[in-house]
């Protein structure tokens, strides 16, 4: 809903707001008040209003952000008593927050720049939970198989956030709650591709919590074919992050750090880190699946990008063995979602060519912030 045609409601909220101030100062009030709730509360009014409105608001008071992304990154990285399999290696982490009274604007719903806070605090926990094993090791000297120069390279290993892009689909109402799902979407030779969808609380309803066992689904019989029909209605926005890992200023791909944290399945003999190169006219489907990376600055239109990306994707298909009857989750099985995730993640990634289009000749104009 527009500005405009919100205006009558905050005029409204704030002509209510004023009217209950107004009313509550009367002395008459007052000692109505006093009267049944005893003189210490009427005499502290404001401040009991202050605390609950600080509390109302508890997630956007100074320093709480930083509260709640450490603790998602220490519990994750330390505390999480579960290990991930590398078959839940594209499940999403679900997170859950409320629309504050802080994080609405003046159309009364949740801020466009408040959605971003929200996301730092998922990608936290997804971030760690992925990252929890496979950086501690290769930090304490595990680097076998990496190349020299790596191994020479003096630094510590560490993942650092590239870029971050939101589509807004719906409005988030005044203390609406809401949850974030969260997780891998693909990776090539430099970026991990995340996507975090920003949903309606209790509408979808998990079969089971993978890294918390002792929760129990709360679906009914009924519901699953319901939930299965169409997620995307209780999507009130959707976000897709990237993220590199380095040593010192030198680039680590992402796939050495999912395998030290024992999240790929078993290596295929003679397959290389993406992109993959095909060895041989009998190479095996996980070879033949060659995708080259999005990398900035480059000639390749995303376009045609994808169309490469679903060129591999359809010949690794072609050649992809039929299913087994034990459900194991294998390399083959692996790359393919890969692949199919990367179809979208090259498109974002080509964004980084608007870097070019800083323009500085002629300008509008330029205004402060405050005045």
């Amino acid at each position: 809903m527009s500005a405009a045609s919100r205006l009558p409601a905050i005029a409204g909220t704030l002509s209510l707001g004023a009217l209950i101030a107004a009313i509550t100062s009367l002395p008459s009030v007052r000692n109505y008040l006093a009267r049944y709730l005893g003189a210490t509360i009427t005499k502290n009014m404001w401040r009991i209003a202050a605390v609950a409105f600080a509390l109302i608001n508890l997630k956007n008071l100074p320093g709480f952000w930083h509260i709640r992304v450490l603790r998602g990154i220490i519990y994750q990285l330390y505390l999480q008593p579960t290990p991930q399999q590398p078959k839940h290696l594209f499940a999403p982490l679900i997170t859950s927050s409320r629309n504050s009274l802080y994080d609405c604007d003046y159309n009364l719903h949740k801020s466009n720049s408040t959605y971003f806070a929200d996301l730092d605090v998922a990608r936290a926990h997804t971030v760690g939970c992925l990252i929890r094993t496979g950086l501690a090791r290769l930090n304490r000297g595990d680097e076998e198989g990496l190349a020299t120069q790596t191994k020479t390279t003096k630094g510590k290993y560490f993942v650092a956030l590239g870029a971050v892009s939101c589509f807004f689909q719906r409005q988030i109402e005044p203390l609406q709650e809401f949850e974030i799902y969260t997780r891998v979407l693909s990776w090539d030779r430099k970026w991990l591709y995340l996507v975090s969808h920003i949903v309606k609380k209790g509408v979808i309803k998990p079969e089971s919590y993978v890294l918390q066992p002792w929760k129990k689904s709360k679906r009914r019989p009924g519901e699953v074919k319901k939930d299965d029909e169409d997620l995307t209605k209780h999507i009130f926005a959707t976000s897709v992050s990237r993220y590199v890992f380095k040593k010192g200023r030198l680039t680590i791909n992402p796939e050495v750090v999912l395998e030290r944290s024992r999240l790929l399945p078993p290596r295929p003999a003679g397959v290389s880190l993406p992109p993959r190169e095909e060895t041989s006219s009998e190479a095996t489907p996980a070879e033949t699946a060659t995708v080259t990376p999005a990398v900035s600055g480059g000639l390749t239109s995303p376009e045609t990008m994808a169309t490469e990306v679903s060129s591999k994707l359809g010949d690794f298909a072609a050649h992809q063995k039929p299913e087994e009857a034990d459900d194991s989750w294998t390399w083959d099985d692996m790359e393919k979602e890969r692949l199919r995730g990367l179809k979208l993640a090259v498109h974002f990634d080509r964004l980084g060519a608007v870097h070019n289009e800083l323009k500085a000749d002629e300008v509008l104009g330029q205004y402060g912030d405050y005045w």
